[in-house]
């Protein structure tokens, strides 16, 4: 429904040695989803989206995902544990190395609620936000211009 709100013709979906998506038709795809909600993202260049549940897990966990430095730019919550999360899953899809590269992605900005300014081995990369029932949507935003499309439950 994404490439077809864009106007781009998909082929079938997919994906490349190490999993992540391959063009399909000149057209980038990515995919996330959780059980009760799906996303999609499709652009011309390199893309990545990621979908979570705002959920508190294991405090552990906010080290994993952030260091000291991340963690001084906004208040360490639950809400913020997963902008970084779903920022840094959304950057990883887009460059195409998935959840390994998560050290290596660092949160430098945090401009307003809905915009996260990530740098990856000196490349940097804005991820557009979306909160949608208890939800998180991040999309890396490049040079795109994000049009958000919520449906309809069926």
């Amino acid at each position: 429904m994404s490439a077809e709100r864009s106007q781009v013709r998909l082929g079938e979906l997919l994906k490349g040695e190490n999993g992540s998506p391959s063009p399909t038709s000149g057209a980038h795809w990515s995919l996330s989803h959780k059980p009760e909600c799906v996303a999609a993202v499709v652009s011309k260049g390199k893309v990545g989206i990621d979908i979570e549940e705002i959920r508190p897990r294991t405090e552990s966990l906010f080290s994993y995902v952030a260091c000291d430095e991340e963690w001084q730019l906004q208040d360490k919550s639950w809400d913020t544990f997963f902008r970084y999360w779903t920022a840094k899953e959304a950057t990883l899809k887009a460059i195409g190395i998935g959840i390994v590269g998560l050290k290596a992605c660092h949160v430098i900005s945090v401009p307003d609620e809905n915009n996260i300014v990530l740098d990856y081995d000196g490349h940097f990369f804005v991820v557009e936000q979306l909160r949608y029932r208890k939800h998180i949507v991040a999309v890396v935003k490049g040079d795109n211009e994000i049009e958000w499309v919520v449906l309809p439950e069926a």
